[in-house]
């Protein structure tokens, strides 16, 4: 999955801290990556739902991350998830799911699944649901249980394609299924829909966009779409023309590559 380091997903929760103008001041530790350090600002800061939300984070951000703390942690969403609806509320029960599915030492899906889908059916347009929908995808395409085809999870994970509403959503959601479809090795021509979605949202950061569209021609030069295949390379070695992959896309588009035949 193309995704940045666990700890930066963890400083997801920060635009929450940071809307409220008395917001506890260990937020800008965590944002420089120094979890020791917030966690003695929120240690001094006053008591409330947002300071013990950013306890509960930089617990988790702290290196390394030890049971002890996990469970500290955990303890701290479960009594914020379950004792409100607002923003803190809502971050704690999607980090519930994170801890389930991530920080445990034994991990536990079906519970990460849990508070997933339940923040998507009591907050399914706000940003933390939004974002626990491609978590929720990853364990419908990647299950435990062997008897679940590689067809079955996929068509699972694609029908969650309904419950994205935010464009970031929306392009993470295409991305992660279109890597299982090359993971699980079906054909690749059921993967262009997905990468040809996530382009044209037009929310993916420089290095994807550049993964994007070498498969997007390459797969498009499978199945035949020349014009599409050649669109595709030109715009790659336009908009990278210091990639190392430019001497391979070259070569091919000067072998036929991507030519009606």
């Amino acid at each position: 999955m193309r995704r940045a380091s666990c700890l930066l997903l963890l400083l997801g929760a920060l635009p929450l801290a940071a809307r409220a103008a008395d917001a506890p001041t260990g937020w800008p530790a965590l944002m420089r990556l120094k979890a020791d350090e917030a966690l003695r600002d929120f240690a001094a800061a006053p008591p409330g739902r947002e300071t013990d939300f950013g306890r509960a984070v930089a617990l988790l951000a702290r290196s390394p991350v030890t049971p002890e703390q996990v469970a500290d942690a955990r303890g701290i969403f479960a009594r914020l998830a379950d004792s409100g609806t607002d923003d803190v509320a809502q971050g704690a029960r999607y980090f519930l799911g994170r801890i389930a599915q991530h920080h445990l030492e034994t991990a536990d899906p079906a519970e990460a699944a849990r508070q997933y889908r339940r923040l998507l059916a009591e907050h399914g347009d706000s940003l933390w649901a939004q974002t626990a929908l491609t978590r929720l995808a990853l364990l419908e395409l990647y299950p435990d249980d062997p008897a679940v085809t590689p067809p079955a999870a996929v068509a699972a994970g694609e029908r969650l394609l309904a419950q994205a509403r935010l464009p970031a959503a929306q392009s993470e959601l295409h991305l992660v299924l279109a890597d299982a479809i090359f993971f699980y090795r079906l054909p690749a021509a059921s993967a262009l829909p997905h990468l040809l979605a996530a382009e044209r949202l037009g929310r993916l950061d420089r290095p994807t966009r550049a993964d994007v569209l070498v498969q997007i021609a390459e797969v498009s030069a499978l199945g035949g779409d020349a014009a599409q295949a050649r669109k595709f390379y030109a715009t790659f070695l336009a908009e990278y023309p210091l990639d190392q992959r430019n001497f391979m896309v070259r070569e091919k588009l000067a072998a036929g590559v991507g030519r009606s035949r």
